[in-house]
């Protein structure tokens, strides 16, 4: 899921194919040298060549029909802001680098606190405007102000976080947005391919302020045209995209979340592709030639999170993380599509993923039942919270009986996708004892994952686990910062282990499951899709065809 926090989240939970030659740690996302940052990304203006038609019917988790940047609801609801607006850098996920897609070029100053945008001109919005600096202010600055008022109730800004080091965001000219930190972040530029980082019509902004999300109008290759909430999105070809009209007319999120829907659609062609494929059809679907099943690299966490306002004794939290059995989880929840989380939070699809970290997510229900008895909670109901698709229930049920052999009693709940993340940020909330739920890279860079869920102000860190009360978390996030400025490869891997080590043996509010990547079919005959980035949720459609 997306990390939605003020402190962070978007994002987060988890998405991407990470290139493996490709050193996130030294020059990856947002850590190119100044004579990099106006590099020219060819990759990015590739034309997109004459369209065939039809239309392209991706199944997604659930939509609300609404469709903001600043607001997340469900991961396609978000997959369908990417297709409407872009941003004004972008990350492919076939590599870690941060390319120009709205801004053309930018420079950084000596002092690594000026970043300096100069925009593409004759960018066109849906509406017909065209793009200037006052759309890319109006975007990020609703995102950077809690009180704007073009904000929906119960915004979760993802980049809250990049905007309070902001100290000015001006526009010194039509094509040219000057941003200007408190405290160098070499992060920035990944930040700002993310889904919060999307550009919307300042004009339409204005028209329809706080519901902007229910007539979305941006600069990307699809354009909003309807929505039902609990149905579908429906997105039609740009004409006027700047790469050049995509191949397909028509562009459906469906929602389906009966995974044998999934399948029999899949197989049907009734649905053209997805990554929300059931783990369980793996080896039905591989021998199927009407579909194709993608080999995406393992870059996404399944997560528990412990909320320490709940369950307050450090050797509760730790005999709990003690008592699963990853193992079990992974053959029986992902059908082996996954590895067990041996570098902690970060997976091995992703740079600073160590090793040394295996330890942390080991099962020893030994120790774990010692734990129980010596903080004289033998016998205590803890109360467990999962969503009610995909590979969470299974997870849910195998984590049950771990936690009823060292010694607790077991209450669990399951709960619908579309809802599911609304009780997450409810610390009041009857099962928020512990929570199942998923990490997925929206930017592929270690902050994205350890920064995000470490972070005490991340809604991981707070709303979610409670771990801003305990003791001692400023230190963390201190560390934290250092560790994303880091430029050389080693160090940055060195910081982020230490990180890790003491975040999990100190506070333990994280509980690894696995990692895993989000399995992406598609009908045989679906042709150029960027599955790399389907992969992690981000929906770039504009080269596909059916």
């Amino acid at each position: 899921m997306p990390d939605q926090s003020p402190g962070s989240p978007s994002q987060a939970v988890s998405r991407r194919t990470m290139l493996r030659g490709a050193s996130l740690l030294g020059v990856g996302v947002g850590f190119g040298l100044p004579a990099l940052l106006s590099a020219c990304g060819a990759a990015a203006d590739d034309a997109q060549g004459s369209g065939k038609g039809g239309t392209l019917t991706l199944a997604i988790d659930a939509t609300s029909a609404v469709n903001d940047p600043a607001f997340y609801t469900s991961l396609g609801d978000w997959m369908a802001v990417d297709c409407i607006c872009r941003g004004l850098t972008f990350i492919s996920f076939e590599t870690n680098e941060p390319t120009p897609d709205l801004a053309k070029s930018w420079t950084l100053s000596d002092d690594r606190l000026t970043y300096t945008f100069t925009l593409r001109e004759g960018v066109k919005f849906h509406d017909g405007t065209t793009l200037t600096s006052a759309d890319v202010l109006a975007s990020l600055g609703r995102q950077f102000d809690p009180e704007d008022k073009t904000l929906p109730k119960g915004a979760t800004r993802p980049l809250a976080s990049l905007g309070a080091n902001v100290d000015s965001l001006t526009a010194p000219d039509d094509l040219t947005v000057k941003m200007v930190l408190k405290k160098p972040d070499r992060t920035v530029l990944g930040k700002l391919s993310d889904i919060g980082g999307r550009v919307i019509s300042k004009a339409a902004l204005d028209k329809y302020g706080a519901d902007i999300g229910k007539h979305l109008i941006g600069t990307g290759p699809f354009v909003f045209s309807a929505a039902t909430s609990g149905q579908s999105i429906t997105l039609k070809a740009f004409d006027d995209f700047r790469l050049g009209k995509p191949p397909i007319d028509r562009l459906v999120l469906r929602q389906v979340q009966d995974p044998s829907t999934i399948v029999s659609s899949l197989l049907s062609g009734d649905v053209s592709a997805t990554q929300f494929a059931p783990y369980s059809a793996v080896s039905q679907l591989r021998k199927d030639n009407s579909v194709k099943v993608y080999d995406t690299p393992q870059n996404a966490d399944a997560i528990m999170m412990i909320d320490a306002r709940r369950i307050p004794e450090l050797k509760v939290r730790k005999a709990i993380n003690l008592a699963i059995n990853r193992k079990a989880i992974l053959q029986q929840a992902f059908y082996g599509v996954g590895a067990e989380p041996k570098g902690y939070a970060i997976p091995p699809a992703q740079a600073g993923y160590d090793t040394a970290l295996a330890d942390l997510s080991t099962q020893d229900t030994a120790q774990a039942k010692k734990l129980v008895a010596a903080a004289g909670a033998t016998g205590r109901t803890i109360r467990l919270m999962a969503a009610s698709d995909s590979w969470h229930p299974k997870a849910a049920q195998i984590i049950a009986q771990n936690l009823t052999d060292v010694g607790f009693k077991v209450a669990t709940t399951s709960v619908d996708p579309a809802t599911y993340f609304s009780r997450l940020l409810d610390k009041d909330d009857d099962y928020h004892d512990l929570m199942i739920w998923e990490r997925n890279t929206y930017v592929p860079d270690p902050d994205d994952m350890v920064g995000a869920m470490a972070s005490p102000t991340s809604i991981y860190g707070s709303k979610l686990s409670g771990m801003d009360t305990l003791a001692g978390v400023t230190s963390l996030a201190e560390d934290l910062y250092e560790a994303k400025n880091l430029t050389d490869t080693k160090k940055r891997t060195a910081a982020y282990t230490r990180i890790q080590r003491t975040w999990a043996e100190e506070y333990m509010v994280l509980s690894m499951l696995a990692c895993f990547s989000n399995l992406v079919v598609s009908g045989s005959g679906v042709k150029g899709m960027n599955t790399d980035a389907l992969a992690n949720h981000r929906c770039y459609m504009e080269k596909a065809s059916v």
